[in-house]
């Protein structure tokens, strides 16, 4: 997710060759617990949530919830009207007692935790909101579990994004219950991850979503601005009915009913292969009232755990194909064409409209925005993202995917859908990048945002060729004496760029502000102590990461971490347990530190010697030096000593806080220097001019 739109960034070749906590444990009263309050877990977990202890996917097991949903959207109101039933298999080892749901909708009006969030950071969004101008989320009949009966319960209120059902039996293992529900939704008219401006409606958050229950217990968190979602994958089956001149957009695969996208076809654009094929084996539809004026659209999404749609009468469609053969076998089946959707609204001022414009000004502002999505370059760009993201790390696993302008600025990700604000290679990159890391690699996002925004983010580097690994390839190509000085200008400002965005990082450390990127997304200081937490040092930890195991085994691990966890929830432990087989060394030390401490990576030279030797009849050079940890990370440091014919580079064990670096040399060398090529985080570069010994 990005909060904000995100420079354009060139497009490199494909890459060159908490405190861990636990998110909250509910404790019935036949637990032992006070009845239906949220326990906090212990700030250190004892095991991993997901993960088996193994470190492998034998003995992983995760629940599954499947959707099958109607809903009725009254635009004059504002409010969707909807019915569905959740069919939850419990495929854990316990037995359950009550079932926690998601109303997230709740969080956008006052008296949520999510206000709650904003008045005490100073911020001023859905506190002093009036009818109808606030999100809600409300059931209409009391939900059904398998026919009977159960009431709703909210344990944070005056909260109301979080229930709990008390189920009227238990659910044994491996057994399963149908809860029906019925519910009206209304997004509010300040957007935030949602909203609804005019007969334009963004309907990320809607329905009742059940929450996750894994290894570690339920995890019913509220919504607040720091951290996002966690869900359980299953299938959706989704009509919704809509007045006929609506184009919508969504998660999934329109299977029957006309979602608009002939009608509003720009000039130019093909119409893709729909993927209505991908599916075949789609049940009969369900009965549905469609009203005089109104479509029935419906969707079909497999290997999900969200279902977000977008609705507009002002979209416009620009359509393509995205064909290539699948390179691998995966556990789940790939498609050789994917449909790529692009919805950009030409009718509504957006964003363009939130200040004030007079008309000319307006209009200027709206051509503007629509000069980035219209021509075919969404259209460009999000199958640039694809090609990159295959590349990284595997074959994209849905039969679609779907951008639409939204009216909330920045961007956020959803299965097989993209809501953003603009059109822009980065912003699609990072949002696509979060369809693989949290859509099909899926972490706890409130528990650990890091494992996604982190590595989204560097991905995001690594497209636009802005990466440290990158960097110093380049440098150690081009010969450069004085790498941190470079006579190519581009790369001269990319460094000192890369360098300052290291110093602001150390000096959160050495002000005491920096916290752990595994910090539990409601337990940060503020919102955007979060944010630098996350997005900014998450993106120097899998840049230290790329750095540590090096450019090839950092790919064949990115794609091995694929392959292995696809579709399934995973924590620190799946990712390091992969890094670890796959680079053949032990990792605690690395993930340790940048997930429960807040540092730098920091090293001295002390005492550089340089003395001649007679080998074989032959002189050498030889030059040690004390290299010294100062910072709290460890790292495996590059030192490097120059001589007339280059650069000799060594590294360091990063176990060892205090150890000897030693060069021997055929020419005599000038200058030695720590991390020459600025592939680490290291705040400075030190280089030492070297006393040659007289003869």
């Amino acid at each position: 997710m990005r909060f904000a739109p995100v420079r354009n960034g060139g497009i490199a070749a494909l890459m060159l060759a908490t405190a861990l906590q636990l998110s909250p444990r509910v404790a019935t009263a036949q637990q032992g617990g006070l009845p239906n309050q949220p326990v906090l877990a212990p700030r250190v977990p004892l095991r991993p949530a997901t993960t088996p202890p193994g470190g492998d996917t034998i003995g992983y097991w995760q629940q599954r919830a499947d959707y099958q949903m109607v809903a009725t959207l009254d635009e004059k109101l504002g409010v969707l009207t909807a019915t569905g039933t959740l069919r939850y298999v419990n495929r854990s080892p316990d037995v359950l007692r009550d079932l926690w749901v998601h109303q997230h909708l709740n969080a956008f009006r006052p008296g949520s935790k999510w206000s709650a969030a904003d008045e005490r950071e100073g911020r001023l969004r859905f506190q002093e909101l009036r009818d109808p101008d606030y999100a809600y989320e409300r059931f209409t009949t009391p939900p059904r579990v398998n026919g009977q009966p159960v009431a709703v319960e909210y344990p944070l209120a005056p909260d109301s994004s979080v229930v709990r059902l008390a189920l009227p039996t238990p659910l044994a293992s491996g057994d399963s219950i149908s809860v029906d529900f019925s519910w009206t939704a209304r997004p509010s008219t300040v957007p935030r991850r949602q909203g609804r401006r005019g007969r334009s409606f963004d309907f990320s958050q809607w329905y009742p979503k059940v929450a996750v229950y894994d290894r570690d217990g339920w995890k019913p968190n509220a919504l607040v601005p720091a951290g996002e979602f966690y869900g359980e994958f299953g299938a959706f089956d989704v009509t919704l009915v809509v007045p006929t001149d609506q184009t919508v957009g969504a998660t999934g695969v329109p299977v029957s009913g006309d979602p608009g996208y002939a009608r509003v076809m720009a000039l130019g654009s093909e119409r893709p292969r729909l993927a209505a094929q991908a599916y075949r084996d789609v049940p009969p539809s369900p009965s549905v009232r469609v009203p005089t004026g109104y479509k029935a659209v419906r969707f079909i999404a497999r290997n999900v755990h969200h279902f977000a749609w977008s609705t507009s009468p002002g979209y416009r469609y620009e359509g393509t194909s995205y064909v290539r053969a699948p390179s691998q076998l995966y556990r789940f089946p790939i498609w050789d064409t994917v449909s790529v959707h692009v919805l950009y609204r030409a009718d509504a001022a957006d964003d363009c409209g939130r200040t004030s414009l007079n008309e000319a000004a307006e209009k200027a502002c709206i051509d503007r925005s629509l000069t980035q999505w219209q021509g075919g370059k969404a259209l460009a760009q999000t199958r640039t993202a694809l090609r990159w993201l295959e590349a990284l790390y595997g074959d994209y696993p849905f039969p679609q995917i779907t951008v639409v302008k939204r009216i909330d600025v920045g961007g956020t990700e959803f299965p097989m859908l993209l809501m953003n604000g603009e059109a822009s290679v980065g912003l699609t990159v990072h949002e696509l990048g979060h369809v693989y890391s949290y859509g099909i690699l899926a972490n706890n996002e409130w528990q650990n945002g890091w494992m996604d925004e982190g590595l989204s983010s560097y991905q995001e580097l690594l497209q636009a060729g802005d990466a440290r690994v990158l960097l110093a390839a380049r440098l150690e190509l081009a010969g450069e004496r004085n790498p941190a000085q470079p006579s190519d200008q581009a790369l001269r400002r990319l460094r000192a760029r890369l360098d300052s965005m290291s110093d602001q990082q150390a000096a959160t450390v050495r002000e005491g502000t920096a916290e752990p990127i595994g910090t539990r997304a409601d337990l940060f200081r503020s919102f955007a102590v979060y944010n630098a937490s996350v997005y900014d040092r998450g993106q120097a930890m899998y840049q230290a990461l790329h750095d540590v195991l090096g450019e090839e085994t950092f790919q064949r691990f990115l794609r091995e971490y694929y392959a292995m966890w696809q579709f399934r929830h995973v924590d620190r432990w799946a990712m390091q347990s992969v890094a670890e087989r796959i680079s053949e060394q032990k990792l605690g030390w690395f993930f340790d530190q940048w997930v429960h401490q807040a540092g730098i990576i920091d090293y001295a030279l002390r005492a550089p010697v340089v003395r001649r030797e007679q080998v074989g009849g032959r002189s050498q050079w030889v030059v040690t030096a004390q290299l010294t940890r100062v910072g709290r990370y460890r790292h495996p440091m590059p030192v490097a000593v120059r001589t007339v014919g280059g650069w000799t580079v060594r590294r360091a064990d990063p176990l060892k806080d205090t150890q000897m670096m030693q060069f021997r040399l055929n020419e005599a060398p000038e200058v030695l220097w720590l991390d020459p090529y600025g592939s680490t985080e290291s705040p400075t570069a030190r280089f030492y001019r070297l006393v040659l010994p007289s003869r």
